[in-house]
C-alpha cells in the first residue's frame, strides 16, 4: 500500500497491541487523543483511538485525513451479531454501512436511514480494500491464531471455529442488548450482519473525502440476550490478538 494508512478503533484495548508491533515509533497528543506514528514493516501508519459513538469516530476520521493527510484508513475492533448464522468470534468485513438511528423520513421525501444531501443510505467500502481484508483474516486463521491466541481462552470464551463474512454492518448512538431491539433492526435492514457504534460515521467521512476505507470487526457477542460475560476478557485474550493480526496482514 502506498501513502500513510490511519488505524483506528473505538478502545484503547482494541489497538494496544497494534501500538506495540510499531517500529520506529513516536506518538503526540492531539486535544485528548495520543496518536502514535511509525511503521508496520516497510508501511507507514498513524494509529489513535476514537472513542465509541458517530461524533468520536467521525471527528478522528476527520483528523486523520486533514492533519496526517492519510491515504487509506483501517477501522476495527468488536461488534455484536445480528444475523443468526454469525457466531462469537467470527470476523466480518463491512461491504457497505448505514447509520441505523439517522431519521429524517418525511422531510422533502426523504427515506428513513438517508443521509440528508448525500442521497445515500448505504456507504460502499474500497472494493480492493474488501479483498484485502478477506485475505489477510483467512492467513490469519490458517497461519497465525493456533500460535497467536491461547486455546483454553478461545473455548472459555465459546470462540469455537472463527469465520469470514461480508455485509452490512449498521451504526448508531446506541448500545444494542436486547432481542427486541435487534428484531426491529433486522424487520427494517434484513440483511444486517452486524451492529456496532462507529463504523457508518467512518463512512460518510472517508465517502465525503474520497478516501478509501474498510471496516473489520470481530463478534463480541449476538446483540442480544446472550452477550458475552466477560467482555474486557474477550477484548484482551482474543480480540486485540485479531484485529492486530489481521491488521498487520493486511498492510
Amino acid at each position: 500500500m502506498s501513502g500513510t494508512i490511519g488505524i483506528m478503533a473505538a478502545m484503547d484495548e482494541e489497538l494496544h497491541r497494534i501500538v506495540a508491533l510499531l517500529e520506529n515509533a513516536s506518538s503526540e497528543k492531539v486535544g485528548h487523543k495520543t496518536v502514535y506514528r511509525g511503521q508496520l514493516g516497510a508501511q507507514k501508519v498513524v494509529v489513535v483511538f476514537s472513542g465509541w459513538g458517530k461524533v468520536a469516530s467521525a471527528s478522528t476520521a476527520t483528523m486523520l485525513i486533514e492533519r496526517y493527510a492519510i491515504a487509506q484508513l483501517i477501522f476495527t475492533g468488536v461488534a455484536g451479531a445480528t444475523a443468526a448464522h454469525l457466531n462469537i468470534g467470527d470476523i466480518v468485513i463491512g461491504s457497505t454501512f448505514v447509520q441505523h438511528d439517522m431519521d429524517c423520513a418525511g422531510v422533502l421525501g426523504i427515506k428513513r436511514f438517508e443521509i440528508p444531501l448525500l442521497s445515500l443510505i448505504e456507504i460502499p467500502s474500497d472494493p480492493t480494500l474488501q479483498k484485502r481484508a478477506k485475505t489477510a483474516a483467512q492467513d490469519y486463521l490458517i497461519n497465525d491464531l493456533l500460535n497467536d491466541v491461547d486455546q483454553g481462552a478461545l473455548a472459555q470464551l465459546n470462540v469455537l471455529k472463527p469465520e469470514i463474512h461480508s455485509g452490512l454492518i449498521a451504526s448508531g448512538d446506541q448500545f444494542i442488548s436486547t432481542l427486541e431491539k435487534q428484531q426491529s433492526l433486522l424487520n427494517d435492514l434484513p440483511d444486517l450482519l452486524a451492529v456496532e457504534m462507529e463504523g457508518a460515521a467512518v463512512a460518510q467521512v472517508a465517502h465525503e473525502y474520497e478516501l478509501p476505507f474498510i471496516v473489520i470487526r470481530i463478534i463480541s457477542d449476538k446483540a442480544n440476550h446472550e452477550a458475552v460475560i466477560d467482555f474486557p476478557r474477550f477484548i484482551e485474550q482474543v480480540a486485540s490478538h485479531f484485529t492486530a493480526g489481521i491488521v498487520k496482514r493486511l498492510v
